[in-house]
């Protein structure tokens, strides 16, 4: 989402509602996905909670950078250069992996 707000076209309360929507759509998905969890994967759900955390706090960061700057006008602009950094993701989610494979 970082990179939807970022590269959105314009600031009007549509686009803003647009992309908050998404937002709420992708958290409530990540719920479903955390309770179906509980219910039929107990030892997975644990883990799984964890890197969701790690991601929404990430995440959270860096959209709150993204709509900080300005909308892009330009398809030059489309090319935001550096990648919005996904460290702590990455490793959350190759330990999640490693401690859901040993169980």
């Amino acid at each position: 989402m970082p990179y939807r707000i970022r590269r959105r076209p314009e600031s009007s309360s549509a686009v803003r509602q647009q992309l908050t929507d998404e937002v709420s759509g992708l958290l409530a998905r990540m719920a479903f996905h955390q309770a179906w969890l509980q219910i039929e994967a107990t030892t997975v759900a644990g883990p799984y909670a964890a890197l969701v955390a790690t991601a929404r706090a990430e995440s959270g960061a860096q959209m709150s950078l993204a709509w900080q700057q300005p909308p892009i006008t330009t398809d030059s602009g489309m090319n935001l250069g550096i990648p919005y950094p996904r460290d702590r993701s990455n490793t959350a989610r190759a330990t999640k992996i490693l401690v859901c494979d040993k169980r």
